[in-house]
Formats: structure tokens, C-alpha cells, sequence
């Protein structure tokens, strides 16, 4: 299990509304969060106040594909990711190392590294021979793990890879407590474990009506800091409930987003999802994430309206019963008083399918966003705020 940051914490009274809020900046710190170290030079101290700081709450990836566009920019950029991945390589991380799983943050590195040598792509690598716990074992998951066991602690190790890949920004984990989600379904089943939710057996086309994990998940102090600081928050996109949802279960985080004067934007997913958002159109996610969020605490949601979506691709998906979210949020907005944020709708599908991996036994998504397209309009809100 991941040793505690010993951080102070801060607490902000928020008795102001989203729109009397105003940008809050906080000095630069040197201490390492995971890999970066924040340097603050005197004949940079100007630049640096008016860096904004952006916060992507997430995991897999969907966090991969907004961070990868956001990393060249000039941004002070937080990954929170979530850490109850039970499927694939992190089985064994959690089982047979003792770990808490490494996917997100080994995505999160990858995406955030200014690293060009072969180490980056080594890092992606997933083993595809072998047999046994090797094989859709990936190179970076087992480089962790070793890392965790000569630093004597996953944090440190963690922190050394981080360095060591170079990586330009800041990753923090939701929470350092080893805990499982729990679904439970409108027929009254439960499932644990996020692997078992993100693909079930018997719940396939039931909807989750409330998710926890199992133990509490306490939120990691640092979390809190960062989106206090922070000038625009970001939600997803990604699996709703195994990504999204799963980070605002983390007790307090809920809590933090309604007290941080930053602007809150939520990214809508691409296509429904069988297991978690079965025949969803996009007014349903947000009727689901009111139970964990207040609605009016979001100022922007990004929706994608280019629907030249890939024939193939779009034909698998539909073997799956997994379809193209429909945008039904201008009706939503009438009957929903608290849904008050900005829908801006634009072009930000990418047009390139993403293909399966060698090895890789896990089911993920082919249609996904474009990086860059989805950058362009975080940075147009960012100025927006200056």
C-alpha cells in the first residue's frame, strides 16, 4: 500500500457563487508531487503567476487523450486519477505485489513525458508471449513495481519514474487507500470490483443506481490543495462510473470541487457504454452524476457534434449494443433548473481508430477524442478567464 503524503492541507470557506468567483493563484512550491518538481527562479516569478493551473479528474484513457493534448502547453497541469483498477495486469499488481494499481498512472506518465528515447515507448509495451501473469502484462506496470520495491515505497517509486521519464506536470492518486468499487444495479444485485462492473456477466443492461467503494476512500491531501488552487477543473472524459464516478465517491472530493473557485468543465463521452450506460443519451449521465455532484457546480460540458463517425468501427460497437451518444441537453435544460453550465458543442472526435494491442485482453474503446482539438477549446476557455 502507498505510504501516506505527509502534506498540509488548506481550507478555503466558499460562501460565494459560481459566477462571483474569481481566479486564485497560489505561489509556486518546490516539494515533488509525484515526479514533477515545481521550480520557481526569480526572473520566471511573473510567468509563473500567470500560468493557469488545470486540474483533469479522471483515469485511463480519456485522461490519456486530454493530457496528451494539453501537455505542450503553457499550463500548470494536475492529473487526479483514480486508483481501483482490478482487471488485467493491475490483478496482479494488487494481488501478487501488494501494490495499488498502476495503469492510470502509468498512462498519466506516459502522456505527461517529455522523455524521446525508447524508454517512453518501452513504457507502453505489452507483453504478449510468455504465458502465465506475463502475458497483457505491460513493460511499465512491472518497471513500477520494481521501482516500488528498491525505493521501499510505491510513492517514492513512483516519484523516481516520474523523474526519470521526464514527466512535465503533476500526478497525484484520488486516494492512497486500498479499497474496491461497489455497484449496485436496479434489480438489486451488487457487483465489486471495477473490472466486474466496466464488463459484467448477468447486469449487462441494468443500470447502476449507486456507486462506493469498499472500504471508505479517504481523498489524498494534495488533491484537495490542487483543486483549491486551480482555475478550470476537468471531468472525464471517460467510463462514467469506473473513471469518473469513482473519483467523486472519494470522500471530500465531492466537496472540494462545490468550495474551489475554479471553473468546473465536464467532457461528454463519444458512445454509450453497455455495462455502465446502456442506451444512454447524454441528459442520463447527467441525472446519474447529480447524485454525486450538484449539477450547478459545472460551468461549461464539451459535447462533440461530428458524427462522421468510422463505418467499421461503428459496426462493432453496435454488435456490442454500444451506440453514439445522442445530445438531448437543450430539452434536459428545461425540466433541469440546476443544469445551468454553457454547452459548447464542436468538433472533437478523432478521425483515426485506435487499434487493439497485442496482449491485451482488456476491452477498451476504439472511437475516442481528438487530443488536440479537445486542447484548443480548454485553452480558448482558459483566456476567456484571464
Amino acid at each position: 500500500m502507498i505510504d501516506n503524503l505527509n502534506m498540509h492541507g488548506t481550507k478555503t470557506p466558499h460562501n460565494q457563487t459560481k459566477k462571483e468567483k474569481s481566479s486564485q493563484l497560489s505561489h509556486c512550491s518546490y516539494p515533488i508531487k509525484l515526479g514533477f518538481t515545481k521550480r520557481c527562479m526569480a526572473s520566471t516569478i511573473s510567468t509563473m503567476k500567470n500560468t493557469k493551473k488545470v486540474v483533469l479528474i479522471g483515469g485511463g484513457t480519456g485522461s490519456y487523450t486530454v493530457a496528451s493534448g494539453l501537455r505542450s502547453a503553457n499550463i500548470d497541469l494536475t492529473m487526479v486519477m483514480t486508483m481501483v483498477d482490478d482487471g488485467g495486469s493491475n490483478k496482479i499488481i494488487r494481488d501478487e505485489f501488494g501494490l495499488l494499481p498502476t495503469s492510470g498512472i502509468r498512462q498519466a506518465i506516459v502522456a505527461l513525458s517529455d522523455n524521446k528515447t525508447i524508454l517512453r515507448k518501452l513504457f507502453t509495451y505489452r507483453f504478449h508471449k510468455g504465458g502465465g501473469n506475463l502475458e497483457g502484462m505491460t513493460f511499465g506496470n512491472l518497471f513500477m513495481a520494481a521501482m516500488a520495491d528498491i525505493m521501499q515505497s510505491q510513492k517514492k517509486g513512483i516519484e523516481e519514474t516520474c523523474k526519470l521519464l521526464q514527466v512535465h506536470g503533476t500526478i497525484l492518486p484520488s486516494s492512497f487507500d486500498d479499497v474496491r468499487l461497489v455497484a449496485t444495479y436496479d434489480d438489486g444485485s451488487e457487483v465489486v470490483g471495477e473490472h466486474s462492473i466496466d464488463e459484467p456477466g448477468h447486469t449487462l443492461g441494468h443500470k447502476i443506481i449507486s456507486l462506493k467503494t469498499k472500504p471508505k476512500a479517504r481523498l489524498n491531501s494534495d488533491v484537495k490543495d490542487a483543486i483549491l488552487a486551480a482555475d478550470l477543473v476537468i471531468l472525464g472524459p471517460g467510463d462514467f462510473y469506473t473513471n469518473t464516478v469513482a473519483n467523486l465517491v472519494v470522500e471530500g472530493m465531492s466537496d472540494v470541487i462545490k468550495q474551489t473557485q475554479a471553473k468546473v468543465m465536464f467532457i461528454t463521452n463519444l458512445m454509450t457504454s453497455p455495462s455502465e450506460t446502456p442506451g444512454y443519451a447524454l441528459s442520463d449521465f447527467f441525472k446519474d452524476l447529480q447524485h454525486y455532484l450538484p449539477l450547478n457546480v459545472l460551468d461549461f460540458v464539451l459535447v462533440n457534434n461530428n458524427h462522421h463517425f468510422n463505418p467499421k468501427a461503428i459496426a462493432i460497437y453496435n454488435k456490442e449494443n454500444s451506440h453514439p451518444t445522442i445530445d438531448d441537453l437543450q430539452a434536459f435544460r428545461q425540466v433541469e433548473p440546476l443544469f445551468t453550465a454553457k454547452v459548447i458543442r464542436t468538433d472533437v472526435l478523432s478521425e483515426q481508430v485506435a487499434q487493439k494491442v497485442k496482449g491485451d485482453a482488456v476491452s477498451r474503446s476504439m472511437i475516442r477524442h481528438h487530443s488536440e482539438k479537445l486542447a484548443t477549446h480548454i485553452q480558448k476557455i482558459l483566456r476567456k478567464k484571464s
